[in-house]
C-alpha cells in the first residue's frame, strides 16, 4: 500500500508543470471526439505505467536495494530537472489535432515511453516489488496533476502561482532524490 501513495505523490509532483494537462486541454479543445481522446490519453498512460511497473517489479528481484535506491534517486532528480526544463517535450499539437484516433492512440502510447512519470513508476515499483500498486498510484497522480489544466485551460501554466508550484515541486523532488541517493551510499 505504501507503493501507491509514494508513487502518487512522486508522479503528482513530477507533473506539476502541467505539460501533459496543457497538451490534453489543447487537444480536447480542438477535437470533436473528446471522450475518445480522454480514453486514449488515460489508456496509453495506464498501459505504459503497467509496463514500467512490471519492469520495476522484475528489477526488484534482480538487483540489490542499494542500486534500487540509486535508481530512485536518479529518477527523482531527472524528474526535477524535467520540471525546470521549459522545452517542448510532447508531440506537436498540430499533428495530434488532425490525426485519426487510432494513429493518435499509437503516437500517445509511443511518446510516453520512458517519460519522467513512467521512469518514476518503474523505479518506485523496484523498491517494493508492488508493481500494480505503483502503476495505480502513478495513474492517479498523473490524473490529479492534469485536472486543473483540464478545468481551467492551458493558460493556467503561465500564472505566477503555477511557476512557484513548479519550482517548489522541483525542489521537493531534488531533495528527495538526493536523500535517496545518499541513502544508497549509506550516508
Amino acid at each position: 500500500m505504501d507503493a501507491i501513495m509514494v508513487t502518487l505523490v512522486a508522479v503528482l509532483l513530477a507533473n506539476a508543470d502541467g505539460r501533459s494537462g496543457c497538451f490534453l486541454a489543447r487537444l480536447l479543445g480542438a477535437r470533436a471526439d473528446r471522450r475518445a481522446v480522454v480514453a486514449v490519453a488515460l489508456g496509453s498512460f495506464v498501459v505504459n505505467a503497467l509496463l514500467a511497473a512490471l519492469l520495476g517489479a522484475i528489477a526488484n528481484r534482480m538487483i540489490g536495494q542499494g542500486i534500487v535506491a540509486l535508481l530512485v534517486g536518479f529518477a527523482l532528480v531527472t524528474a526535477a530537472a524535467a520540471l525546470l526544463w521549459r522545452g517542448r517535450l510532447t508531440l506537436a499539437d498540430e499533428q495530434a489535432v488532425t490525426a485519426p484516433l487510432p494513429l493518435l492512440a499509437g503516437r500517445m502510447l509511443l511518446v510516453q515511453i520512458g517519460d519522467r512519470s513512467h521512469f518514476l513508476i518503474g523505479a518506485l515499483a523496484a523498491t517494493s516489488g508492488a508493481g500494480l500498486w505503483a502503476a495505480a498510484g502513478g495513474a492517479i497522480g498523473w490524473t490529479l496533476a492534469a485536472l486543473p489544466f483540464l478545468a481551467f485551460g492551458p493558460d493556467l501554466a503561465a500564472r505566477p502561482a503555477a511557476r512557484v508550484l513548479r519550482w517548489a515541486s522541483a525542489a521537493i523532488l531534488l531533495l528527495w532524490g538526493l536523500r535517496s541517493g545518499l541513502t544508497a551510499f549509506g550516508l
